[in-house]
């Protein structure tokens, strides 16, 4: 009984001596109301701080020049003009959430660079353009310039960054609406054409299938020739290359005498024939192979592209196919060669031939690289772009007619020389032994080029079998594609859709620019942003207002005053003068939150509580680290502060701060304190509000360890500080 007298002597002497000072009473006021002023004001500032932002300067910049999408749908639709800029520009004069600057380019970078603006949008010249492509077959997507001064205010350019996310949603739902409603002017009006016009598409349709199948069959028998006249030509080389074995070893045995030369000559009178003969055919063959690839890919291109892997094994066997034909070609052209140089008098159109077979090799290489990279495009896109398949085609018909060209050359201006030469030189065999050696060499190259020709024939006439069976696919796609047809004219679903396509066109873009509405329910809602705010700034102010008591009122008791006093019992003593202080200060606070500032407050009393409650734990706290380490425990009363005020989740989530903070989190005053006056605020959830307060009530107990058992321990080392702090004259 005796040690709670002594307690509570001190806390009345301590009041006795402000009450007869009236400077210390000025101090006390001061000390009640200065930390109400931390919170008022910080409460006021942000009362409704985006309600504000009309203030926030962005200039806007329009280059756009506008565009058409009537050429987009092949129709004249009234309001195809589009200019998405000037839509830009009306709406934001509409809208004054932001202080919206309409400037040009040059002042627009200019300013956000000053400071003048705090963001800068600018719409270039080709914005309605590119929006537009999306109805293309060639997408371009817009770009809107965005210039925002990060360094002038870190809260400012997030909102400016939200004024601009409106001015992009408002272009979206600009465009969506423009474009709907000509879209649905456009499904209109081929809805209506769809019950007169469905049978006689559909006729169309199927007729335009079955003249491609025909096609298809007309190639299979051009296919057939050409692989018939392939044989041919390899029948007709065995023949020639069956005569050469006993020409040369009649070289062999015959060179030494005129006897052996006679009869060389003799046995070898009509290769010349067969020879002209042979290139002739070539050349004939080397025409169908063009001709056949043009045609099936002429076929090809009448597929879908649901038909792409069909169309790409296609320009596979086109490439097998002119492949064979361009070995054949060089076969040719190096016989000519090896006949030409052979011959006593060069052929002068002979040269001119082999320069025209060069320059048409090239170009076949040239195409089966076009039809390469067409497969790959084909395969990877599953489409066929119009102009690669332009291109293609106009190649293969420039194919075409050049061989065509060079076969006429040689039938008119080659073949007739060549022959006459080379029976003159059949005729010279007999002045000169020698000569043997020289025609020899040249049945020796003509016979490995035969050689080669047969089997570039052998190999087209097998690329030729696989190209028959992807006809033989083709025409069973087509049969399936007019099986599909049929199925869908008479498709109820399909004619439903038509049905829906007969809508409003105008009713149709509303939809289609704001599908849907979101209705926001509030839970727990709260009318401003000041209010929301109350309980970090009125928690904060108040651990302020414990900092301001330990600043400017002595922890101890004065050693006359504590003669003859336990330790603990001075600790209490002054503990209680601290404690009114800290209360009177939280009064202030919150009455003046709910009652001068107006806050929201669904619960005053339990608001005014959770006040009282903080302002026990925080000076409880901050009075026994300060009384047990002195101004040491200023300092880590300071620390503990600054920690909380970023780990307590007062002003941003606390997910999205770093990981020690979400880890120290659950142990801090302020998280429990600041929820607590937050289900006072805002209303309550169950039995929440008494957790909070329950889960802060620990800190009493740890505070009073630290103040009585903590200090005895500490008391010499930090009277040790005291002293060498005060040996400096400064601290």
């Amino acid at each position: 009984m005796i040690h709670v007298k002594n307690i509570w002597k001190i806390f009345v002497d301590d009041l006795k001596h402000i009450i007869i000072n009236p400077v210390a009473i000025m101090i006390a006021l001061g000390l009640i109301l200065i930390p109400s002023l931390y919170a008022w004001f910080n409460i006021a500032a942000s009362w409704d701080p985006y309600s504000n932002t009309k203030g926030l300067k962005v200039a806007v910049v329009n280059e756009d020049k506008g565009a058409s999408i009537d050429s987009i749908f092949d129709t004249d639709i009234d309001d195809s003009s589009i200019n998405i800029g000037e839509m830009i520009l009306d709406e934001l004069r509409k809208n004054d959430k932001i202080g919206w600057q309409f400037v040009d380019s040059t002042d627009a970078i200019d300013g956000v660079e000053s400071g003048k603006y705090y963001a800068a949008v600018v719409v270039p010249e080709d914005f309605s353009q590119k929006l537009s492509s999306i109805l293309s077959t060639n997408i371009e997507r817009p770009v809107l310039q965005y210039y925002v001064n990060e360094k002038k205010n870190a809260i400012a350019t997030k909102i400016t960054d939200k004024g601009v996310e409106t001015v992009q949603h408002q272009i979206n739902e600009t465009f969506i609406n423009t474009t709907s409603k000509v879209i649905g002017k456009v499904l209109n009006k081929y809805s209506d054409d769809w019950g007169t016009d469905k049978e006689t598409n559909r006729h169309d349709a199927i007729n335009s299938l079955t003249d491609a199948k025909k096609d298809l069959n007309q190639l299979v028998d051009t296919i057939n020739m050409l692989q018939t006249t392939l044989q041919t030509v390899n029948t007709l080389n065995d023949g020639v290359k069956g005569t050469l074995p006993d020409v040369n070893k009649m070289i062999a045995s015959g060179g030494q005498t005129a006897d052996s030369a006679k009869a060389l000559i003799d046995a070898t009178r009509g290769f010349s024939g067969i020879m002209t003969d042979g290139l002739g055919d070539t050349l004939d063959n080397i025409m169908k192979i063009e001709e056949t690839v043009y045609e099936t890919f002429q076929t090809v291109g009448k597929l879908t592209d649901g038909s792409a892997d069909m169309i790409a094994d296609s320009f596979n066997n086109m490439q097998s196919l002119l492949q064979a034909g361009l070995d054949q070609l060089n076969g040719v052209r190096k016989v000519l060669d090896t006949l030409n140089k052979a011959l006593p008098v060069p052929i002068a159109d002979g040269t001119t031939l082999q320069q025209q077979l060069t320059a048409l090799a090239k170009r076949q290489q040239e195409v089966i690289n076009k039809l390469a990279s067409a497969e790959k495009t084909v395969r990877q896109t599953r489409h066929l772009p119009d102009d690669v398949e332009e291109d293609i085609g106009n190649s293969l018909d420039g194919l075409y007619n050049t061989i065509s060209d060079i076969l006429n050359f040689y039938n008119g201006r080659v073949e007739v020389p060549l022959k006459d030469s080379l029976d003159k030189t059949y005729d010279a065999l007999g002045v000169t032994s020698g000569a043997l050696d020289s025609i020899g060499g040249v049945v020796g190259q003509v016979d490995g080029t035969l050689s080669s020709v047969n089997a570039s024939s052998q190999s087209l006439i097998e690329s030729l079998d696989s190209a028959k069976s992807l006809i033989g696919r083709s025409q069973e796609r087509i049969d399936d594609i007019i099986e599909e047809i049929n199925k869908i004219a008479d498709s109820k679903q399909l004619n439903k859709i038509m049905d829906i396509m007969k809508n409003d066109p105008e009713q149709f873009s509303e939809f289609m620019k704001t599908p849907t509405d979101m209705v926001t329910n509030k839970i727990y809602p709260v009318a401003t942003y000041g209010s929301a705010m109350t309980p970090f700034y009125s928690i904060l102010a108040i651990w302020v207002g414990g900092m301001l008591l330990v600043a400017l009122i002595k922890c101890k008791v004065e050693e006359k005053r504590a003669v003859g006093l336990k330790l603990y019992e001075t600790y209490l003593g002054r503990y209680l003068t601290f404690l009114l202080f800290g209360i009177l200060q939280a009064l202030v606070v919150a009455l003046g939150d709910l009652y001068l500032l107006k806050v929201q407050c669904l619960y005053p009393g339990r608001f005014i509580l959770t006040a009282i409650v903080a302002s026990i734990i925080f000076n409880s706290i901050i009075y026994s680290v300060t009384i047990s380490f002195g101004d040491v425990g200023k300092a880590i009363a300071i620390v503990f502060m600054v920690i909380q005020v970023a780990g307590s989740g007062g002003t941003f989530p606390i997910q999205v701060t770093p990981r020690f903070f979400q880890m120290v989190n659950p142990l801090l005053p302020f998280t429990h304190l600041i929820n607590a006056m937050r289900e006072c605020v805002g209303g309550m959830y169950q039995n929440d509000y008494w957790r909070y307060l329950g889960n802060v009530a620990v800190f009493i107990p740890i505070s009073w360890l630290i103040g009585i058992v903590l200090r005895k321990k500490v008391l010499e080392l930090n009277e040790f500080f005291e002293e060498k702090l005060s040996e400096t004259g400064i601290f």
